[in-house]
C-alpha cells in the first residue's frame, strides 16, 4: 500500500512538472499548486519616439484580483531582466513576486524596453527620460483596466537603473508610492546618478581612475551571446565573470546565486549607461532630472554596495551612501539576490503599510 501511494505521488509530481514546463498560447502560466499563484504574460504596446514598441509584462496575484488590490510595478536594473524580481533559485527566499503576492499584492513584473523579451529599439534613444515615459504608459494601462481591473493603487518598485526610471515615471503622476533600491540620495534629495568615478567612457578598460575592475560593462557586440543580434550595436553587457565582484560582496551571497548571475545576464542600453558615465553624443536629460516626485519615496541600499560605498566598503560609514537611512545587512548592490533579501522584502511592505498601502 505504501509503495502504491508513493507511485501515485510520483506520478502527480511528474504531471505537475510537465504542466509547469508547457508554454501557454494565451501567455498565461499555470498556477503554482503549492502557493496558488496565478501569472499571465502580456506584450504591452507603448509609444517610443513616434514608433510602436512592445514591453513584456507578467501580472501575478493570488485569488481574485480586484480594483482595490494594490499592484507593484517591478523594474529591474541594468544587465538584468524581469527575473531579478522572480529569481528561479529558492523562490521562497529570493523571489519578491512570491513574497509580495503572498501578502495581498499583485505584481506587474516588466522587462523594461530594451531588455529581455521586450522590443529593442536603438539603444542610444533609451535614456532614463524615455524609460520613464514608457513606464508611465504602463501605469496608465493599469489605471484604465487594460489588464483586467482598473487598479486603484499603483506602486513603482525599481532597482538601480530601474529605480531611476521609477522616479522619472512617477513625476508624470498616476502612482501612489515609489521604492528605489540600489541608488543613494544626494544632498538635494535626488537620485545620485553620477558614477562615483567620472573618468573614461563605456567600454574603455584603460581609464586611469584605478577602478576599472568596478566598471564591468563592455559593448554587447563583443559578447558571443549577443554579438549576432541585430540590435546589439546600441547596447552593453557585463564582462564575463565580473558580476559577483561588482553587484555583490563576499559572504553576502550563495554560490548558486553566482552561477545563476552569469547564465541570466542581460544587456543595458547605451542611452542609460551614457546618462551615468560620460560618453560621446549622450542624450541630454537635465530637465527631466530636475523633476520632483509628489508621493512617498523609499530609498534602500545594501550595506556593502560596491558601486557607491567604495571608500569604507560599508554604507553605514561611507559618504557614497548619501542620505539613505535604510541599509540592508548581508547585501551588496543586488539586494534581491543577497542573503539580506528577506529583510528588504519585509521593509518594503512595512513601509508601504505605514503609508496606508497594504
Amino acid at each position: 500500500m505504501r509503495h502504491r501511494v508513493l507511485a501515485v505521488a510520483l506520478a502527480a509530481v511528474a504531471a505537475l512538472a510537465a504542466a509547469v514546463s508547457m508554454a501557454f498560447a494565451d501567455g498565461s502560466r499555470p498556477q503554482r499548486a503549492a502557493t496558488a499563484i496565478t501569472c499571465k504574460a502580456y506584450r504591452l504596446p507603448v509609444e517610443h519616439r513616434g514608433t510602436e514598441q512592445h514591453v513584456f509584462a507578467e501580472l501575478c496575484h493570488r485569488g481574485m484580483v480586484r480594483a482595490r488590490t494594490p499592484v507593484q510595478v517591478l523594474l529591474h536594473g541594468g544587465g538584468y531582466d524581469h527575473r531579478y524580481w522572480d529569481w528561479p533559485y529558492r523562490p521562497e527566499k529570493y523571489s519578491y513576486v512570491e513574497y509580495a503576492t503572498k501578502r495581498g499584492f499583485a505584481t506587474l513584473n516588466l522587462d523594461r524596453l530594451g531588455y529581455g523579451a521586450s522590443d529593442h529599439p536603438d539603444g542610444a534613444s533609451l535614456d532614463f527620460a524615455a524609460g520613464g515615459r514608457v513606464v508611465h504608459q504602463v501605469v496608465e494601462k493599469l489605471r484604465d483596466g487594460a489588464l483586467g481591473p482598473r487598479f486603484e493603487t499603483v506602486v513603482l518598485n525599481g532597482h538601480s537603473m530601474g529605480g531611476i526610471v521609477a522616479e522619472r515615471a512617477a513625476a508624470y503622476g498616476g502612482v501612489d508610492a515609489v521604492i528605489v533600491s540600489g541608488i543613494p540620495l544626494n544632498a538635494d534629495g535626488e537620485p545620485e546618478e553620477g558614477d562615483p568615478d567620472d573618468g573614461g567612457e563605456p567600454g574603455d578598460e584603460d581609464s586611469d581612475d584605478g577602478d576599472e575592475d568596478l566598471y564591468p560593462f563592455t559593448p554587447a557586440v563583443q559578447d558571443p551571446r549577443f554579438a549576432g543580434l541585430p540590435w546589439a550595436k546600441g547596447y552593453f553587457t557585463t564582462l564575463p565573470g565580473s558580476r559577483t565582484q561588482v553587484f555583490h560582496y563576499p559572504g553576502t551571497y550563495e554560490s548558486a546565486i553566482a552561477r545563476g548571475e552569469e547564465s541570466a545576464k542581460d544587456t543595458l542600453s547605451s542611452g542609460e549607461l551614457c546618462s551615468l558615465r560620460p560618453c560621446a553624443d549622450a542624450a541630454a536629460d537635465d530637465q527631466d532630472r530636475r523633476s520632483r516626485v509628489d508621493v512617498p519615496v523609499l530609498h534602500v541600499l545594501g550595506r556593502h554596495d560596491m558601486l557607491f560605498c567604495r571608500t569604507t566598503k560599508d554604507c553605514a560609514t561611507d559618504p557614497g551612501a548619501g542620505e539613505v537611512k535604510h541599509l540592508i545587512p548581508n547585501a551588496g548592490h543586488s539586494i534581491n539576490l543577497s542573503k539580506g533579501a528577506p529583510q528588504f522584502y519585509r521593509l518594503t511592505l512595512s513601509w508601504l503599510a505605514g503609508h496606508g498601502i497594504a
